[in-house]
């Protein structure tokens, strides 16, 4: 451990050890490390994630997202969203919990009054009379942290600091996802509910077909019911999508920090462009950008910390005492100069009732801090987890979403195909029904597909560390409230 050194030679002291002891004595327990980093590839299995040396998270989330509306919504959750108020709560908390700790480092100033009085009868020999007692003084106590367990307790206090500042980062992050993905899909609901109430339409004209067909007695009755079980059925779908519609809607809303209401559009899925390549950067960069591994990690140092105070529990408390005031057993005479009184001292506790406690309680803190070894672990692991699942994801919808927009295009044209037959005789009433619920199930993959590909690629950014900066932390502090009208509050 580090010690100061005076600049200028100092003659030797019989109590220099002492003095070395105590201020730069070694704390107890054992030292953080940090745990070694699970085993890691050295490149992405996704063979198509080329530039591995720039990570698409290096972009800021408005260059990511291009959408100016989805960008606005995104900077209101910012400042409105109740679970960043939360983190940031947390964050003061655990920064004036610091605060309080470093105060131990101080010594602790006491203000202390007595004031007494009382009268005795005259069966109580020699207390007869009125008689009283007051004093008031100040008390200075001074803990010497000769065993480390205040420092221990500060590193912990910091290291939870810390973890609270990367969970309010990992926070941001998903604010800034869970917004573009309800947005994404709320767009993919509008997409769907307008391509039902075309399929309505469609349906419309085609029993009318029917009917008209059915009425010059080219057809049956069987024509009409069929069509019409077709409409009601594409009707239904309809409400049902609008219903979903509405409540993403209000989950967005929420997310946004505002009673449930309508939310503004802006582009169109299609709109929203992929890029051709996402580069995903070095895979042992995601551990130093990654808040929730850094979280896990800083929660793991404030866990090995509190092994330190236990150890240093076992050991005796040293206190430096000082005592001065004035006392008179009457009131009138308490600030004469013949009332003061003063002493120096030192206290010494050492715990001795229940001896295993103390080990048990070491036993307690090493057994959390493997769980939190645990955690972080887990934590690495899952990050590379997600970062290969997103890669595979992006490239594979890319290619399901051109696979469905092929279906999508043959199905309109099966549709125009199966109408003409109809019309011309050739063909029967259920093809052209078949065509139909063809063509509403592809378009709908389609709208689907195209939302499932954007999405993965808001996951893939978030996986990968993106969506936190400076910039984004600024925007991430909520609007002071307006003061209150002093004349309102008067009145």
């Amino acid at each position: 451990m580090r010690t100061d050194r005076a600049h200028a030679p100092t003659r030797p002291s019989a109590c220099a050890p002492f003095l070395v002891l105590l201020l730069a004595g070694c704390a107890a327990g054992p030292s953080y490390e940090r745990p070694e980093a699970v085993t890691q590839t050295a490149a992405w299995r996704d063979s198509s994630a080329a530039l591995r040396d720039s990570s698409y998270a290096n972009l800021p989330w408005w260059q990511v997202l291009g959408d100016t509306t989805l960008q606005q919504l995104i900077r209101v959750a910012l400042q409105e969203n109740r679970d960043l108020r939360v983190a940031l709560g947390r964050v003061n908390e655990a920064r004036a919990l610091l605060g309080v700790q470093q105060l131990q480092y101080l010594p602790q100033i006491d203000l202390t009054g007595r004031v007494r009085t009382g009268e005795a009868g005259d069966s109580l020999v020699g207390l007869a009379g009125p008689n009283g007692f007051n004093s008031l003084g100040v008390g200075l106590s001074w803990e010497l942290d000769l065993w480390g367990r205040v420092r221990r307790l500060n590193e912990s206090a910091r290291a939870t600091l810390l973890a609270s500042e990367q969970g309010r980062r990992g926070a941001i992050m998903t604010v800034v996802s869970e917004v573009a993905r309800a947005y994404l899909e709320l767009r993919d609901l509008d997409a769907q509910v307008v391509i039902a109430g075309q399929q309505v339409e469609i349906r419309k004209r085609s029993l009318e077909l029917a009917r008209a067909r059915f009425a010059g007695g080219l057809t049956s009755e069987l024509d009409v019911r069929q069509g019409e079980i077709a409409l009601a059925g594409v009707e239904g779908t309809q409400a049902r999508l609008a219903r979903f519609r509405n409540a993403k809607e209000n989950e967005l809303s929420v997310l946004l920090g505002r009673a449930p209401g309508v939310i503004p559009r802006g582009d169109s899925l299609r709109a929203h462009t992929v890029p051709e390549m996402i580069p995903a950067g070095i895979p042992s960069e995601l551990l130093a950008r990654r808040p929730d591994v850094r979280q896990a990690e800083e929660q793991l140092h404030a866990a090995n910390a509190q092994i330190g105070v236990a150890v240093a529990s076992r050991f005796p408390t040293i206190s430096l005492t000082a005592v001065g005031g004035t006392a008179s057993t009457e009131l009138d005479g308490l600030f004469s100069g013949d009332a003061s009184f003063w002493n120096l001292g030192a206290n010494l506790v050492l715990p001795l009732i229940n001896p295993g406690r103390s080990q048990k309680q070491i036993a307690i803190e090493r057994a959390r801090t493997e769980a939190a070894i645990g955690v972080y672990e887990k934590t690495v692991l899952t990050a590379f987890q997600e970062v290969e699942d997103g890669l595979v994801s992006v490239h594979q919808l890319r290619i399901e979403e051109a696979a469905a927009g092929r279906a999508a295009q043959a199905a309109r044209q099966s549709v125009q195909l199966a109408t003409l037959r109809y019309e011309g005789g050739v063909d029967n009433y259920l093809n052209l029904l078949d065509a139909q619920r063809s063509l509403l199930e592809a378009e709908l993959a389609e709208s689907s597909t195209m939302r499932e590909h954007r999405v993965a690629l808001v996951r893939l950014y978030k996986a990968l560390g993106g969506g936190w900066d400076p910039t984004t932390d600024s925007l991430a502090v909520p609007k002071p409230k307006p003061a209150a009208d002093s004349s309102a509050t008067q009145r």
